[in-house]
């Protein structure tokens, strides 16, 4: 449903967006107006358009994992200690708010085609699941420097690897680690989990989880700023 709903919600207000620049004067830009070589190749800027979202969501993700008060609303993603194909849904309401205004507002700058939309968070939805199942699979020396796989994902969620300090955080395309100093392809397995993380994060039911998650991010929120220095 969430691709439906993502395309409805996508749609209302880029035709508000599009109306409000048109009636100030300026034509809305698509990536294909600002890049004349694209036009006509539909394959070629679906995966552009591909591109620059995962782009922008490499960065989301990891200045989550750079503040404190925002990684302690994403802890309760990487507090779970069992993996599966369903723990990319696992996030505090808040953090996953913060995702879905950082995607449409990048999705509108570019002029994503609404029906474009949801093919693309298909596509993206179903790698991010899959890179979080709790299988060793690789897609060997060149497949994972194409596309992330569940065994390149595993370092990002290890425990030693939790809280700022930590790698991996593209979620379709492992090119930006690359480029931006942050890939690691070692064949290590590690154990998942946060330790920080309170334990109703990682082990309570739905509710339990985002009071604890709420509760945790004022934790880190009201500490003085110098003993987050110090802690981090």
């Amino acid at each position: 449903m969430l691709p439906v709903v993502s395309f409805l919600l996508f749609y209302q207000v880029q035709v508000w967006v599009n109306g409000f620049v048109v009636d100030h004067g300026y034509i809305p830009p698509t990536l294909e107006t600002l890049i004349p070589p694209l036009l006509g190749h539909p394959v070629i800027t679906f995966i552009a358009y591909g591109l620059i979202l995962d782009c922008a969501d490499y960065w989301r993700h990891r200045l989550s994992h750079s503040y404190r008060s925002w990684y302690a609303l994403h802890a309760l993603h990487h507090a779970q200690r069992q993996m599966s194909f369903w723990s990319d849904d696992r996030n505090h309401l808040l953090d996953d708010l913060v995702a879905a205004i950082w995607f449409g507002i990048v999705g509108l700058a570019i002029g994503i085609p609404p029906l474009q939309f949801p093919p693309l968070f298909l596509f993206m939805r179903f790698i991010e699941s899959l890179s979080h199942a709790n299988i060793k699979l690789s897609f060997g020396w060149l497949g994972d420097r194409l596309i992330v796989s569940p065994r390149f994902h595993r370092l990002h969620h290890g425990l030693r690897a939790a809280g700022r300090n930590s790698c991996n955080y593209g979620a379709v395309f492992p090119i930006w680690d690359i480029v931006f100093g942050t890939a690691d392809f070692s064949a290590e397995y590690p154990a998942t989990g946060d330790r920080r993380a309170p334990e109703s994060m990682a082990t309570g039911g739905y509710i339990a989880q985002q009071l604890g998650g709420l509760q945790f991010f004022l934790e880190q929120w009201r500490q003085p700023a110098k003993a987050r220095r110090s802690s981090s």
